[in-house]
């Protein structure tokens, strides 16, 4: 590969701020009246590579400009993911499952975000992958089971639309034992 390739190349993967600086330095060689470049004792160098200049001002904003359109497609992309996102979870929130109910109805019976439940339980894995609640902790007890928080989404909506834990049962789930030393 040539020289120039490889430079045309490092140029492209250039950051956009070197690119706002190289095309600001650009159109000073290009659109400064010839006045002010005699005075700066550029006007030769200037009046030589005016051609030079000129291409990478162009090139410079076209890059800059293709920068900025890619920032701008992702960050609507993201914002969509987003909302589809969102959309899932309050969509899953609304087809909950009795099981599924009296284990998110413990958070707000006990007023707390945390519930200790088994990880080999689907109705828990439903609920982590659904994203509404989380394993918190990586240690937990082989009977008892892992804390699990809810997520702030999820608290807050079903704070806000309690009803939807609303079952054919009233009882809420908790994998804790209880110990020994409770009873007595």
């Amino acid at each position: 590969m040539s020289e120039y390739a490889k430079t045309a190349l490092e140029i492209l993967k250039l950051a956009p701020r070197y690119l706002v600086s190289l095309g600001i330095i650009s159109a000073l060689f290009v659109f400064t009246p010839d006045k002010t470049l005699k005075w700066f004792g550029v006007f030769d160098f200037a009046q030589h590579y005016r051609a030079w200049f000129a291409i990478a001002f162009i090139v410079t904003g076209v890059l800059f400009a293709v920068d900025r359109t890619i920032a701008v497609v992702g960050w609507i992309r993201h914002k969509e993911a987003v909302a589809k996102a969102t959309k899932a979870r309050l969509e899953r929130l609304h087809r909950l499952t009795e099981d599924e109910k009296q284990i998110l109805r413990f958070y707000f019976a006990k007023e707390t975000k945390t519930n200790v439940l088994r990880i080999d339980d689907g109705v828990v894995q439903g609920l982590v992958a659904a994203r509404i609640i989380y394993q918190s902790a990586s240690m937990g007890h082989i009977l008892d089971g892992f804390a699990h928080n809810i997520s702030d989404f999820a608290w807050d909506y079903l704070h806000e639309h309690i009803e939807l834990l609303d079952g054919t049962t009233d009882t809420y789930r908790t994998d804790k034992r209880r110990d020994l030393f409770d009873i007595i």
